[in-house]
C-alpha cells in the first residue's frame, strides 16, 4: 500500500506555484472599452474577431462596446433544419496595453490585436 501522506505538501506547492504563474498579472492589461462604435470601428473590430476565430464573418451580441469591457460573438443561428442551438456566445474582453487594444478570449486567455480600433482605459 503507498502512503500518499509524505506528498502532501508538494503536491500543494507545486500546484500553488503553477496558480500564481497564471494569475501573476504581468502583461494582462488594464480593462477596457472601444473609443467609438462607429460603423468603421465596429467593422475593424469584427474583422479581428472573425480572423482569431477562424471564421469569415462574426455577429456580436447586443451592448455597448463604449461602455462595456466585453464583445459577445453570437454562435451562428441554426439552419432550417434545426429548431434550437445549445451553442453559446464566444466572450472577449477588451483590454488596454501598452497603449494598444486587444480582444482577449475568456476560454483560453489568447489575445487578439484589435488593429486601427482605439479603446480607451476602463475604470470599474
Amino acid at each position: 500500500m503507498v502512503s500518499y501522506r509524505g506528498m502532501f505538501i508538494p503536491i500543494a506547492l507545486i500546484a500553488l506555484m503553477a496558480s500564481a504563474c497564471q494569475s501573476n498579472g504581468e502583461g494582462e492589461g488594464e480593462p477596457a472599452a472601444l473609443a467609438a462604435a462607429d460603423a468603421e470601428t465596429m467593422a475593424r473590430a469584427k474583422a479581428a474577431l472573425a480572423e482569431a476565430m477562424g471564421v469569415a464573418k462574426v455577429e456580436l451580441g447586443p451592448g455597448d462596446p463604449t461602455k462595456m469591457s466585453t464583445l459577445a460573438v453570437l454562435p451562428p443561428r441554426p439552419t432550417a433544419h434545426e429548431d434550437r442551438s445549445l451553442a453559446r456566445p464566444t466572450v472577449f474582453d477588451i483590454v488596454l496595453k501598452d497603449g494598444r487594444c486587444f480582444a482577449v478570449r475568456r476560454e483560453t486567455g489568447e489575445a487578439y490585436e484589435l488593429k486601427d480600433v482605439s479603446c480607451r482605459a476602463l475604470r470599474e
